[in-house]
């Protein structure tokens, strides 16, 4: 809980929650907690002198607290599982032998303040149950209300994760309800003895995640979801206990309503190292309330610790109101690590909606990903690597112990070469926030340089940059990427020099073992770069590939002019969009009209162009564009003919001139200069696609992905080519996901919507489509592709109306033939689309090699012309 001092004067930040009032309550009550019991009632006294209101409220949240240990809150695990031999030396109330109408009372299992568990017997099926009741201390109207409420719960319930609920009676006066028998072991206890392999913690949180999702679908919320609250029974399956805590939600279904009265207005109920921020502040429970509690619980299953630390009460609601939750272990792969913070996002609305896209998010990590049984990692596809990641791994310890000795053992190579490394982005500390796109731009050009230098894969900034932005340090950035080196460093000017402080850190052991100062005039930018990237090569031990070195130190001089233009124009074309790209373009002709010989400005110049004859964008003709970025492109190669980024960008204007052979080669030869550039492989897989070759396309998506975890636009293409291979469930999953990173991303908004659309979900791509024609200022292509949604969900009219206003904003926006082509084939025109084809023919649209997939409709794919067509381009 945050409040603007503690009880001993430390200032946490400030006062949360809706209502003062309700801080005030929360107040008394956590400061009353930290009491001495015997002091406990004086304090609460004193604190509410007056205020009869307030007292009742403070206690009513202390009897709720008090009864962390009772049948409701109670690590139900352990009412559940086998009796625990001592407790059969604790007090009972019922005798083995007692006899509860048809079931006779076996064995004594366990007690918590107002309830006690046994073990008992159906005397006619001879079946074992566990029977629940109140103890005679706290039998009264309310308790027994509770009790009944758990059962009516437990009974609308059928899942095989979940606890059952098979019948209700009374034993005098006192309720009782009689529940499945599961022999087993507390979760809790199992993740004490240490950290679960990964495939089985995955195959607990599916089950688990599936139990929850069952009992959302029916309208209940569990409120009390943590590990203890689990047993595994024999068989090794995951059972949830104890509903006792349950709400029904008001509208009977699992959405996540926001006016939900789930408990009484002073009621705070729940463990506190599992509750919601909401919770803690008062807010009434939900759906998605729940997912938090499944997303520590997750956090426990991969790491055996809980995600917030706190020594009190107090402690523990302020880290979990104020701080991030800490970092996942790094031998956790990514995809694991992603999903569990999107559970603990203090923001309800930012969490998973639903405990079914958690269910299916971990089963789709686990389904492709068969390997993770043999307990290999995620991060790269290199057994070298994983291999290396795990040997760092098992030498944390001795890291840890050797302390300031770490230094000499890195640089002397007492410690494994760096296989996975994370260059943050530069602090701009030159004192002109202008100067942003600067330090921007000289950290790409150094995680270019060792991508292509040496044998280690480099994340990308963009990458870097989103994971730096949540994390507290560049020792939990490094953490949250897998990466097993993170260089940090930062861009001063000192007079006309340009200098920069880098230093490298082990995140396993947050120690900095290398730093060093480097500092060169302006026009000696790129041999700054050098100098810190053969420094960096060289402390981290990578081996540098066969002429890297050469191209090191043949470094030349450029003009601060020059590179000013080159990196503003870098930071324009990293946004995408139309608009951008042109500026990025003024920016590249700029550069290379200053030094015609400055070789990255003529390979941006092409990529620029590639990108603006898209179908996507829609921001001018390819027949027009690609030739201008294919002479770019030529050009930048008789420049340097070591460029990734010109052979890859002549790889993609000769994929969409039909030179197939000559692309895939351009395209291998720029993933051999440069490994970690991951458009290059971005559009390789486009490549594979358009021919067919879906596991080779496929392949290397993930390994951009693998590079580029938080990239929009290799996320967007990872979900472009599972939609392509058919997968579409997959692919809007995907898709969805990118959005959380970025909801404005217009081409992620695209594909999400054609996803749908090819997924026949055409309510929800109509939807997407409306949000894709906001965002994009009501393009041409936008509309189009609505209209085209439009068509195949049966609404003729709409999709006519809507390519209408395409064509009337296509008299000032490009609107490029193939989307059109694509409206008349989803309304079965076939006539009109292939009028249109031929025109997207003719102007080498990049959608014409696509077009031996499923790209079109049936009956246009049926026509002799079409397959003609087909033919003509080769792209069968």
């Amino acid at each position: 809980m945050i409040r603007d001092s503690d009880p001993r004067g430390q200032r946490t930040g400030p006062e949360p929650g809706p209502s003062a009032r309700w801080a005030r309550v929360k107040a008394v009550f956590l400061e009353a907690l930290e009491q001495p019991e015997s002091e406990r009632g004086t304090f609460i006294e004193r604190a509410t002198a007056g205020d009869h209101d307030l007292r009742a409220q403070v206690r009513s949240l202390l009897d709720n607290d008090g009864a962390a240990g009772d049948f409701c809150e109670t690590p139900a695990a352990a009412l559940l599982g086998r009796e625990d031999p001592a407790l059969a030396l604790a007090p009972q109330r019922l005798a083995p032998g007692t006899r509860l109408g048809v079931y006779e009372v076996v064995a004594f299992i366990a007690a918590g303040g107002m309830g006690e568990v046994y073990r008992a017997r159906h005397t006619i099926l001879g079946r074992d149950v566990a029977i629940k009741t109140v103890s005679a201390t706290h039998a009264n109207e309310a308790s027994g209300r509770r009790l009944i409420r758990e059962a009516r719960h437990a009974s609308v319930l059928s899942h095989p994760n979940i606890c059952t609920s098979s019948d209700v009676g009374v034993v005098g006066d006192v309720p009782f309800i009689v529940m499945q028998y599961v022999d087993g072991e507390p979760l809790h206890q199992i993740l004490r003895r240490g950290v679960l392999p990964l495939a089985r913690a995955l195959d607990y949180a599916v089950q688990i995640a599936s139990a929850l999702a069952h009992a959302h679908a029916q309208g209940i919320i569990h409120r009390d979801l943590k590990s203890s609250n689990v047993v595994v029974d024999t068989e090794g399956k995951p059972v949830v206990l104890d509903f006792g805590l349950a709400r029904r939600l008001p509208d009977g279904a699992g959405a996540p309503p926001h006016n939900s009265t789930l408990t009484g207005r002073d009621e705070v109920a729940g463990t506190v190292s599992h509750m919601a921020p909401e919770i803690l502040r008062g807010q009434p429970a939900d759906a998605r309330s729940d997912i938090w509690s499944l997303g520590v619980l997750l956090y426990e299953l991969v790491t055996s610790e809980l995600p917030f630390h706190g020594r009190t009460s107090f402690e523990m609601s302020s880290a979990i109101l104020g701080e991030p939750a800490r970092p996942v272990v790094v031998r956790v792969p990514l995809a694991v690590r992603l999903v569990i913070e999107r559970c603990l996002a203090k923001d309800p609305d930012a969490r998973y909606q639903h405990a079914a896209e958690i269910r299916d998010a971990l089963d789709t990590i686990r389904r492709r990903h068969p390997w993770l049984v043999a307990g290999r990692l995620l991060f790269s596809a290199r057994p070298r690597t994983i291999t290396t990641a795990v040997a760092v791994a098992c030498l944390i310890p001795i890291i840890a112990i050797a302390g300031r000795a770490v230094y000499a053992r890195f640089a002397t190579g007492g410690v494994a070469p760096a296989t996975t490394l994370a260059l943050l982005p530069l602090r701009n500390e030159t004192g002109d926030p202008r100067a942003a796109y600067y330090a921007d731009g000289v950290s790409d050009a150094i995680i270019a340089q060792l991508g292509a230098a040496g044998e280690v894969r480099v994340l990308s900034r963009a990458s870097t940059t989103r994971a730096a932005s949540w994390a507290r340090s560049a020792e939990e950035t490094g953490a949250a990427l897998g990466a097993d080196v993170v260089v940090d460093g930062a861009l001063h000017e000192a007079g006309r020099n340009i200098r920069v402080e880098m230093r490298v850190i082990v995140p396993s052991t947050r120690q900095v073992v290398w730093s060093r100062t480097f500092e060169r005039t302006a026009s000696e930018i790129l041999a700054l770069q050098a100098d810190v990237v053969r420094a960096v090569a060289s402390a981290v031990r990578v081996t540098l590939r066969p002429g890297a070195s050469e191209r090191l130190t043949a470094v030349r001089a450029v003009s601060p002019a020059v590179y000013e233009e080159y990196l503003k124009g870098r930071y324009e074309w990293n946004r995408r969009t139309p608009a951008s790209l042109k500026s990025a373009i003024d920016h590249f002709t700029r550069a290379a009209a200053l030094d015609p010989s400055y070789a990255p400005a003529h390979a941006a110049l092409a990529d620029c162009l590639n990108l603006l004859g898209t179908v996507m964008l829609g921001g001018g003709s390819p027949r027009e564009l690609r030739p201008r970025a294919e002479a770019e492109a030529i050009r930048a190669l008789q420049l340097d003919p070591s460029s990734a980024e010109a052979r890859a960008a002549l790889g993609y204007v000769w994929h969409y001139d039909w030179r197939f052979a000559d692309a895939e080669r351009e395209f291998r030869r720029a993933i051999e200069l440069n490994p970690s550039y991951s458009m290059a492989r971005i559009w390789y897989a486009n490549l594979l696609m358009s021919r067919e070759r879906m596991p080779e396309a496929l392949k290397q998506v993930f390994a951009a992905r693998e590079l580029d975890p938080f990239s929009l636009i290799v996320q967007t293409n990872v979900g472009w080519v599972l939609d392509r291979a058919g997968r579409h469930d997959d692919a809007v999953a995907q898709l969805e996901r990118t959005l959380t990173i970025d909801s404005t991303y217009v081409q992620a908004r695209w594909r999400l919507a054609a996803a749908l659309m090819n997924g026949k979900r055409f309510d929800e791509a109509i939807a997407q489509g409306q949000s894709l024609i906001a965002l994009s200022d009501s393009a041409p292509p936008s509309l189009a592709l609505v209209a085209q949604i439009e068509a195949r969900a049966g609404r003729p009219d709409a999709a006519r109306a809507l390519l209408a206003a395409a064509r009337r904003r296509a008299h000032t926006s490009y609107l490029p033939p193939a989307s059109e082509a694509a409206v008349f084939s989803a309304l079965g025109e076939v006539d009109s689309a292939m009028t249109w084809l031929e025109k997207a023919f003719a102007e080498r649209s990049n959608a014409i090699v696509y077009l031996a997939g499923d790209f079109f409709d049936p009956p246009l794919r049926r026509d002799p012309r079409f397959q003609a067509l087909v033919a003509r381009v080769g792209s069968r």
